[in-house]
């Protein structure tokens, strides 16, 4: 009865498509859907119950319209190009390189922070200050619900909350945001040290 309660107030309340647009949160996707390359710092935040741990992470994001990312968290890099995905990690000295289709360089689980409206329902909570998105595709390997939050006199993103498979919450802080309108090609193409061991799986 509860689950049905839910899904009919999911259905009477506003979407991201029709939300005014000069609501914050859609001011925000418009200006992420726009740039050629979206730049993020932020920490990653990790609570797990079962441990009872919380675990912090300094990162940072490049983000390309067309899929291909770097994104750096701890000692780990994780660069996608339009048809490698290259894992690095400083403290191993080794990085892995697997093949990606061409044609589908856009990966989901990483695109959907600059796509909301692409893969989310979105339900506001505090109208230019909490929003709650809800997954469209349930086959999808995202998060089934996410929670953002909204600050700023200039709108910007707050941070991102999520349960993860393993039901702990992670959230994701955001210290700076850029949105731009060209992609550094030098940042997106790779580099490692010499000393570095490669690993090709494929």
């Amino acid at each position: 009865m509860i689950r049905l309660l839910f899904i009919v107030v999911a259905l009477l309340l506003p979407t991201g498509s029709t939300l005014a647009q000069s609501d914050p949160f859609e001011q925000i996707k418009a200006a992420m859907a726009k740039a050629a390359c979206c730049r993020f710092e932020f920490v990653s935040i990790v609570e797990s119950e079962v441990f009872e741990s919380v675990d912090s992470t300094h990162g940072s994001a490049l983000l390309a319209a067309d899929g291909r990312y770097l994104i750096k968290i701890g000692g780990d890099e994780y660069l996608r190009t339009t048809d490698r995905l290259y894992s690095y990690s400083r403290d191993e000295q080794q990085v892995t390189v697997e093949v990606v289709d061409p044609a589908g360089v856009s990966d989901e689980t990483v695109s959907f922070i600059t796509r909301f409206d692409k893969y989310y329902r979105t339900l506001i909570r505090k109208p230019g200050r909490e929003y709650f998105l809800i997954k469209l595709d349930s086959t999808s390997r995202l998060p089934d619900s996410v929670t953002v939050k909204v600050s700023g006199k200039k709108p910007q993103l707050e941070s991102l909350e999520y349960s993860d498979d393993n039901a702990d919450l992670n959230r994701i802080v955001f210290l700076s945001r850029e949105y731009q309108a060209t992609c550094d090609v030098g940042v997106l193409t790779p580099y490692f040290p010499d000393s570095v061991e490669v690993i090709e799986l494929f």
